[in-house]
């Protein structure tokens, strides 16, 4: 006791000590680095010490960490003049591959009231966790996935994503974008990774730099360092859409409004040898203003879609002409088409007309 009542009074004169000090608890160290280190070794400890610099018993009140892989343990006796507490941090790093950085904020009954310690360092993942959390590999790179969906996004504006992924070497690596499509921006964050810690590919996608309404598929390609011959395709896919919401109610009342006169087409049983099956539906416009068809399309490449007029006067309809190319269908025995319809109906955007068939 005698000997750290006396370690404390040579650090109250140092003035490099005095920089943790606040009135009469001073801490000796307020952040630790663990460094790297294996999640097989399970859970890491750190002590933080706090001196009673005073002349009064003090005590800790409360210490919380911000996340529940980090757990404080500490006493509540009061703390005598001149003596030492310990707050020992545990963190656990199961699941968690990477860097971290962690907080425990300590409350006490004198100053300083509250102070926020920070324990940090680096997780090389478990091969199992490694696996569930970034099941894809592209040579040291580990991958979340390999598709980056967007959602909706209204023509003219933008939307982010990112993928998340994890450096499974020794080494730093800087991950390269090989290709992508002009209207989105790729940033790798950060641009060079530590062996073991996580990046992220962050996106963000132009709705503006699209001509194309509705589903919009594309991708880009990524290597895991400079000259590496290594690469993978991410997909990327959007649904761009039209922004209604500046309307106003007289607008929205005079507004177009889409009907079709079939919600679905039957061919009932078609073979693989037949000649091209022509059929045709019609849209109608029930609304008060023209009518503008964004885009009629269908995914499935056995079916091809032909409208000639994508201007529709109040009151009028147009035929939509579908042709079914029994040879171009995959290897299924069920064709499930759906014929997308954009139009700049506020209520009715998109609309669906399917094309069914048993195939032989």
């Amino acid at each position: 006791m005698i000997r750290l009542r006396t370690i404390a009074a040579m650090l109250l004169g140092s003035a490099a000590f005095m920089a943790h000090a606040d009135g009469r608890g001073i801490w000796l160290e307020q952040k630790h680095d663990f460094g790297a280190f294996d999640e097989d070794l399970g859970t890491v400890y750190c002590d933080f010490r706090l001196v009673n610099a005073s002349d009064e018993p003090i005590a800790i009140i409360s210490a919380r960490a911000n996340c529940g892989c980090t757990k404080p343990e500490y006493s509540r006796d009061p703390i005598a003049p001149g003596d030492t507490a310990v707050i020992r941090v545990g963190f656990d790093p199961k699941g968690r591959p990477g860097r971290f950085v962690k907080y425990v904020n300590v409350d006490l009954d004198s100053d300083p009231k509250r102070t926020s310690l920070t324990i940090q360092g680096t997780v090389i993942g478990a091969s199992n966790t490694l696996k569930s959390r970034f099941p894809l590999t592209l040579g040291p790179m580990k991958l979340r996935g390999d598709m980056i969906s967007y959602g909706n996004i209204y023509s003219g504006h933008t939307g982010g994503q990112y993928l998340e992924c994890y450096n499974a070497s020794a080494d730093t690596i800087r991950p390269q974008v090989i290709s992508k499509p002009s209207y989105i921006n790729v940033i790798m964050q950060p641009a060079e990774v530590p062996p073991g810690d996580r990046f992220v590919i962050s996106t963000v996608f132009h709705g503006d730099r699209v001509k194309t309404w509705g589903i919009v598929t594309d991708s880009m390609t990524i290597a895991p360092d400079a000259g590496s011959a290594e690469r993978m395709k991410i997909e990327t896919v959007a649904i761009i859409g039209e922004d209604f919401s500046k309307l106003t109610a007289k607008e929205r009342a005079n507004a177009p409004v889409i009907d079709t006169d079939e919600t679905a087409i039957d061919l009932r049983r078609i073979i693989r040898g037949d000649a091209p099956l022509k059929r045709t539906f019609t849209i109608v416009n029930k609304g008060k203003s023209n009518l503008l068809i964004r885009r009629i399309h269908c995914p499935e490449k056995a079916v091809d879609v032909r409208l000639k007029s994508d201007k529709i006067k109040p009151g009028k309809s147009e035929k939509v002409e579908v042709t079914v190319n029994p040879a171009l269908i995959g290897d299924t025995e069920l064709l499930n088409a759906r014929i997308n319809i954009i139009a700049n109906d506020p209520d009715h955007p998109s609309t669906m007309v399917r094309v069914v068939a048993e195939v032989k």
